[in-house]
């Protein structure tokens, strides 16, 4: 009876994971993708600083990293490894490698958390990961350059948008199977160059829920068209042809719901849909290389990579604001925008650094040393969220 006393006594423990010391909250931090340095930084909203560094692997050559819903777990992809990595970010440790397809670059993760969808470009397959194993569960076959990919709010499917193709794929959540094709029609008014299509195809890169979640836009590069998907029944509603030679990237949905804005590299031009209508009602004059739209403060601020300028615009009257000097010989890649949309956070690969910019004042300010050559940023519950 004695020994029974005795063990009914003992402390249990449960076994938690460990918080590596003086980890900030998970909502007050910028994920920084470095491709050189083969890691993941983490730098603090707060103080500007550095605050952690996750190496992933040799070669890794990482392409993009998200936080998962809870803020709980990372995930990135090594593109030059065929790794996914899966970081726990309370140790800042990586818990799981996984082998993917060849080359695993851009992802989605399902609102339920439950999922992470990985296209691996090179191999024409999506990897469907279960984030409480840890595990590939299913390869999906049957893309072309399967580039990012898109869930639906109610989760039920995800849209993924074929670099090598002219045509926009979707995928079964449920069962994680490819359901369905929506082609963009070949026969538009204008004709694309012959070159491109006998030659390498540039497709769809993104397919953008407006912030309803009831249209998508799925810009069609070598097509120089734009294409509205309802997401309620995967058809068409409208393709809208722009300029011959406009060459337009993607679109950004607006905060307020009311623009999406679709860069276009071939004409150095943005042009601005009305979300609603789905037409054109603005085309806007911009600069070189641009790879991402975010938005704040009533604003909307387009990236151009080789040019050094942020350019920034007025939500209201679609009017140029000026535009912000990051620096000469640089190279922006993308950028992301803090829940309040008050700041901005850019990567800028051949200084090594990340600039935050405040949305009231349109000022940069420098955050040094972040790694080598960063390629994008992630926040937590971001609405600007995104990669090349």
């Amino acid at each position: 009876m004695k020994f029974l006393r005795f063990l009914a006594c003992i402390t249990v423990f449960v076994a938690l994971p460990v918080r590596a010391a003086d980890v900030p909250d998970a909502r007050e931090v910028i994920l920084v993708v470095n491709r050189d340095s083969n890691d993941i930084s983490f730098v603090s909203s707060q103080t500007r600083e550095v605050v952690g560094k996750v190496h992933l692997a040799d070669w890794a050559n990482p392409h993009m990293a998200m936080f998962t819903m809870d803020g709980r777990k990372i995930v990135a992809s090594g593109t030059r490894a065929n790794k996914i990595f899966i970081i726990d970010y309370d140790s800042q440790k990586v818990t799981s490698v996984i082998d993917a397809d060849f080359a695993p670059e851009h992802m989605d993760i399902s609102h339920d958390n439950r999922f992470a969808y990985v296209g691996n470009i090179e191999a024409g397959t999506v990897s469907v990961i279960d984030l409480a194993t840890e595990k590939e569960v299913r390869r999906i076959e049957g893309f072309v350059e399967p580039h990012n990919i898109t869930f639906t709010p109610d989760g039920t499917k995800a849209y993924v948008a074929n670099l090598g193709a002219h045509w926009v794929g979707v995928i079964d959540a449920k069962r994680h199977e490819l359901v369905k094709r929506v082609n963009i029609p070949l026969n538009l008014p204008v004709t694309p160059n012959s070159e491109e299509l006998l030659g390498e195809i540039e497709g769809i890169i993104n397919v953008t829920l407006t912030r309803d979640g009831k249209f998508g836009y799925a810009a069609d590069i070598s097509l120089d068209a734009v294409a509205i998907i309802d997401a309620r029944t995967d058809e068409l509603v409208k393709v809208i042809q722009l300029q011959n030679g406009a060459k337009p990237w993607r679109a950004w949905a607006s905060h307020d719901g009311r623009t999406m804005w679709v860069p276009n590299n071939g004409d150095e031009t943005v042009s601005v849909f009305d979300a609603a209508k789905h037409d054109v009602i603005a085309t806007l004059e911009a600069g070189p290389d641009m790879t991402g739209v975010n938005f704040g403060n009533g604003k909307a601020y387009v990236i151009s990579s080789s040019s050094g300028f942020v350019y920034v615009y007025d939500l209201k009257s679609l009017l140029p604001k000026g535009r912000i000097f990051i620096g000469k010989n640089v190279q922006l890649e993308t950028a992301t925008t803090d829940p309040s949309g008050q700041k901005l956070y850019l990567c800028e690969s051949r200084n090594h650094s990340l600039y935050e910019i405040n949305t009231r004042t349109d000022k940069a300010v420098q955050i040094p040393d972040v790694g080598f050559f960063p390629w994008g940023s992630h926040m937590l519950n971001s609405p600007d969220n995104y990669c090349h």
